[in-house]
């Protein structure tokens, strides 16, 4: 081993002797953690940050909790979620696929062509048939 070598291992060695002793000094001369049980004011809340999140607790959404412009009664007699926009994932609110595009806003796959509803719609596919959309 050259003295270049042997130096560059000395710091190291320096370096980590110190780190581990301030982590230790750190350690001793920390407060405990406890437990109060106190609520942290200083913390928002999901709900306070976005108040449509507990749209239940919300008279103003009470009659369509998702918000996707169907009512929840109306939900319940189409088979969709009162609680989610798209009840079949495919990428397209319930709304759109009832009164826009005629899709079954139940099956992410209206057609049953191994393609979701919402992705024929974006590359111009009709999602309830074959070809294209005009």
């Amino acid at each position: 081993m050259n003295k270049k070598h042997a130096i560059i291992l000395i710091v190291i060695t320096l370096l980590l002797v110190a780190g581990i002793a301030l982590a230790i000094f750190m350690l001793r001369n920390s407060e405990p953690v406890v437990d109060t049980g106190e609520t942290n004011t200083t913390e928002t809340s999901v709900e306070q940050a976005i108040p449509f999140v507990s749209a239940l607790d919300n008279p103003a959404f009470a009659d369509d909790i998702d918000r996707d412009g169907i009512s929840n009664e109306d939900e319940v007699q189409y088979g969709t979620s009162p609680e989610d926009a798209d009840t079949d994932g495919d990428g397209l609110d319930d709304l759109d696929e009832i009164n826009t595009y005629g899709t079954d806003p139940t099956n992410p796959d209206t057609d049953g062509d191994g393609f979701w509803d919402g992705v024929e719609l974006i590359n111009g596919y009709n999602p309830n048939g074959e070809g294209t959309l005009n």
